[in-house]
């Protein structure tokens, strides 16, 4: 019985350390749940901006490509205007100039004048498509800028997407490792169960066979008590019988003038009392 009560008492100290342990991996994968919550709100969010960010970066590359469609269509304008010109635009001015100056200083014949104004007319016409050109230029330099922009900005919107994925991929991997441990605390928990059950029912059994190791620890204890109350019954009885035997002996000394022994006289005053 006391060997069965020690090993009931192993077994829920056993279940007691088993207990104390559950509760640490309840606390742990409390954590490991607030853990989860806090990297996936985290890798969400940055995804959700990631998203955004491309989509930004996509108009971006939308517009930068609408600018430079438009560079080159003006760039085969200028080069069409161009293809048809035979003539220098300095030469033109140089012309102009010289033409110009003459018209303003020299006096001129009526059919002078107006072949000198035909002939600046005819620069200032030849021109307008240098000017033209200039004006295509100015553009060109306008749009040029406006696509440097536009690149800087998509550049700038890409290098944000790759530091946001990395912070994602930072606490996605966090994800990863927080399910591993926690999937091992699991494993843990699980057999912890596993334990108790066993012990539990171990325990169970220990009490039932302690009951029944009891039981017959009763009846064997009352058993052997009345064994010895029946040997303790006969040998009084042996006694009695003795103690009857010499009273009589003594009393028929008595009656007959004898001499008793002490035993004999004790035997017969225990039994009937002291002879009148």
């Amino acid at each position: 019985m006391r060997s069965i009560q020690d090993q009931i008492d192993d077994d829920y100290r056993k279940l007691d350390k088993l207990r104390d342990r559950r509760s640490e991996i309840f606390n742990k994968l409390e954590e490991f749940r607030s853990s989860v919550a806090t990297h996936k709100a985290l890798r969400d969010e940055k995804n959700r901006i990631i998203a955004e960010k491309k989509a930004q970066r996509d108009q971006l590359h939308k517009q930068k490509a609408e600018v430079s469609d438009k560079i080159k269509e003006l760039l085969e304008k200028k080069k069409f205007i161009l293809s048809n010109i035979d003539y220098d635009q300095n030469d033109l001015l140089t012309q102009l100039k010289e033409i110009s100056w003459k018209y303003q200083t020299t006096s001129l014949s009526i059919g002078e004048d107006r072949k000198a104004v035909e002939r600046i007319s005819d620069l200032e016409r030849k021109l307008v498509v240098f000017k033209k050109t200039k004006d295509v230029d100015q553009e060109i330099s306008r749009l040029r800028a406006q696509f440097n922009d536009l690149k800087d900005k998509a550049n700038a919107t890409h290098s944000e997407i790759i530091a946001l994925a990395d912070e994602s991929k930072t606490h996605h991997e966090a994800l990863l490792k927080t399910f591993g441990e926690r999937d091992a605390v699991v494993a843990e928990l699980e057999q912890i169960r596993t334990n108790m059950a066993s012990l539990m029912e171990g325990i169970a059994k220990s009490k039932d066979e302690l009951f029944v190791t009891d039981a017959h620890f009763r009846v064997a204890r009352n058993t052997a008590m009345q064994q010895k109350a029946d040997v303790l019954n006969k040998q009084a009885e042996l006694l009695f019988n003795k103690k009857s035997a010499l009273a009589e002996k003594a009393s028929e000394k008595l009656k007959n003038g004898g001499r008793m022994t002490f035993e004999e006289f004790a035997a017969m005053v225990e039994t009937k009392g002291i002879p009148t």
